[in-house]
């Protein structure tokens, strides 16, 4: 059963956005790892050659839903930055944290798999693109002290994944942290098969619960993993175990009786708010 009911109004579109994402999805997850290193700048070009009222592009315009985004994403990220940081954003979209971030601090990097994301734009000196090739990147190893990733890491292939957490794990000096913020596979599926399937089918390749990524970076090598706590402002850092237990809980049960308990545990607050709703954790290299 479905998470959501799509709008009457853009029912058609939905699932013609299902389609096409399910397809490329197939073609992702089918393909060798060296298939990927292009593939992904392929697969998404492609995306929105077809799909051109794709809610993505006219989420672009949206001057004041984008200034709102950078609000919440640099109160996250204050309780890390010192004028001396170097800040890699892994998937930064339109650029806008990085440079909203590039007047305070030594050196921002963004990480792209193509160089198109920074055309037209003016960029400050210490601003830089490093070109993606598949998960790696052409940063030299411990040169950051933050990296950062938002609604990222659910768009890799499993495999590619388990690489990017271990390419961060590289690029950070020691005591350097990676925080990931990605949406919690409990409440969803968060593309556009919320609409029409009860797991993701689309170009979240793969969802995560707390569990899931912090096992995932415990692999690739970081020390500790912790739980941050609080959006729109400095967040706590918590234990990961107590999220952990609740979803492991929540897992077990029917999906119809684990929405409805959800639905109700996160009652007087809305999407994406809702507890547990946005895994974010904070990882450090020792």
């Amino acid at each position: 059963m479905p998470w959501a009911t799509p709008p009457a109004d853009a029912a058609a579109d939905l699932r013609e956005q299902f389609d096409v994402e399910k397809e490329l999805a197939a073609r992702l997850l089918a393909a060798s790892a060296a298939e990927r290193e292009g593939l992904y700048s392929e697969v998404y070009d492609e995306l929105f050659r077809r799909l051109p009222h794709q809610p993505q592009l006219a989420q672009r315009g949206d001057k004041a839903a984008q200034a709102e985004l950078v609000r919440l994403q640099a109160a996250l990220l204050e309780g890390f930055l010192e004028p001396d940081t170097h800040f890699v954003e892994v998937g930064s979209g339109d650029c806008a944290l990085a440079l909203h971030l590039a007047s305070r601090l030594r050196r921002v990097t963004v990480v792209e798999a193509s160089r198109e994301i920074v055309a037209g734009l003016e960029l400050p000196a210490n601003f830089e693109l490093s070109e993606a090739k598949g998960s790696r990147c052409d940063l030299g190893a411990g040169t950051a002290d933050l990296a950062f990733s938002c609604h990222f890491i659910e768009h890799l292939h499993p495999d590619d994944a388990a690489s990017h957490a271990r390419e961060m794990h590289r690029i950070l000096r020691p005591g350097g942290h990676y925080l990931v913020v990605t949406p919690n596979r409990l409440y969803g599926p968060h593309d556009v098969s919320r609409y029409f399937a009860e797991e993701a089918q689309g170009l979240h390749l793969r969802e995560y619960t707390h569990a899931d990524l912090a096992r995932l970076l415990r692999r690739a090598g970081f020390e500790q993993v912790r739980r941050l706590r609080g959006i729109g402002v400095r967040p706590e850092e918590r234990a990961v175990w107590p999220a952990a237990i609740a979803e492991t809980t929540a897992g077990v049960l029917p999906t119809a009786l684990r929405r409805a308990l959800l639905g109700r545990y996160g009652r007087g607050t809305s999407p994406p708010f809702r507890p547990l709703e946005q895994v974010m954790l904070v990882a450090r290299r020792g």
